[in-house]
């Protein structure tokens, strides 16, 4: 699921579709079209019919509305009856291809705040755990996990003032966004 999830969205975002909440329209249909293919997939023994990453090289080339699947769909079926010919192809070949589309994904990180570190972390372990574990869905893992530890402080020290037990926490830790690179006395810490 995290792996649909993670590539459904990054292809959304890398084709413009996302509005600010991070929802694209038709999400709905493109999950259950997914959940139907894979379970239909399974049913029938082949291989998983799912939404990959490669799909970003259509969109870098202009497909919006699923004629370009039409077409490469149609392109398949030709290439079916040429199977020996092209399984002679090595699968290094179309490592190339592949690096230019994740050169053009990285994009997206230009977007991370890198001065706050609780942004920063989580974004660079997830972007690490991706190519390392071969899964998009461990890289998120990876990355909430870390995002989760990180934010415990912030989470503990709010629920500590709303029970009333803490008036003020010091804030001069690193991971505090307005203390990156600047000094500051922050709030002694007050036990009541």
């Amino acid at each position: 699921m995290l792996d649909t999830t993670g590539t459904l969205y990054s292809m959304a975002t890398f084709a413009g579709f996302t509005d600010i909440n991070g929802d694209f329209e038709g999400q709905y249909f493109a999950f259950m079209s997914d959940a139907i293919s894979i379970v239909a997939g399974s049913l029938l023994g082949t291989s998983p019919l799912t939404t990959f990453v490669e799909s970003s090289t259509g969109i870098k080339e202009g497909g919006r509305t699923g004629l370009t699947a039409l077409t490469v769909a149609g392109y398949f079926f030709i290439a079916f009856f040429f199977t020996p010919i092209l399984s002679s192809i090595p699968t290094w070949a179309v490592g190339p291809p592949l690096i230019l589309v994740g050169v053009l994904m990285m994009r997206a990180v230009a977007e991370i705040q890198w001065s706050d570190m609780r942004q920063a972390i989580p974004a660079f372990v997830t972007m690490i755990m991706m190519p390392l574990t071969y899964s998009i869905a461990y890289g998120l893992i990876g990355g909430i996990s870390t995002y989760i530890i990180l934010h415990l402080w912030d989470w503990g020290e709010a629920f500590l003032e709303k029970q009333g037990l803490v008036k003020g926490m010091k804030e001069d830790h690193l991971l505090h966004e307005e203390n990156n690179g600047n000094d500051h006395d922050g709030k002694e810490l007050e036990v009541v």
